[in-house]
């Protein structure tokens, strides 16, 4: 009878608890302070941003970097990567450039045969030509949000 009672409370609390907001189910990655931009005076640009899989036990996440030539847009753009590291996990990341914007898309092996893949697309207006001190020091860098989510792309 005890232990009956003692099951009932503990029902009780437990259902009385609010729950904690969920994330959607297409969420597989959050980025957390994103960057990107290109050198002034030069050809260069990187990014650099941590990876994390949020529902699993990863708790830190994992740093991806890239460098890579700059494209020219009215100035020097930044350029699509293939096979960014995310180490020293077997992450990786590409950048893609659309009509839209940006899309970045984190990949991670989960089997021989298949990977889990989340993306997200970066329009156009948050990517900005910062004006230099002179004419050939303008370069293009990312002007968004610093943390986002990368959406599950199948």
């Amino acid at each position: 009878m005890k232990f009956s009672i003692l099951a009932l409370v503990a029902a009780t609390a437990v259902s009385a608890a609010p729950a904690p907001p969920a994330l959607g189910l297409d969420v597989v990655f959050q980025a957390r302070n994103f960057s990107a931009s290109c050198v002034p005076h030069s050809a260069m640009c990187f990014y650099s941003f941590n990876a994390f899989q949020p529902g699993t036990m990863d708790t830190l996440g994992y740093n991806c970097t890239a460098s890579g030539v700059a494209g020219w847009d009215n100035g020097p753009a930044l350029p699509e990567i293939q096979g960014g590291t995310c180490l020293p996990s077997s992450r990786t990341f590409d950048v893609v450039r659309t009509k839209k914007g940006l899309e970045i898309t984190v990949s991670v092996q989960v089997s021989r045969l298949s990977y889990t893949r989340g993306s997200h697309l970066i329009p156009n207006r948050q990517i900005k030509m910062i004006k230099g001190v002179t004419p050939t020091g303008d370069y293009q860098a990312y002007v968004g949000p610093k943390d986002f989510d990368l959406k599950r792309v199948d």
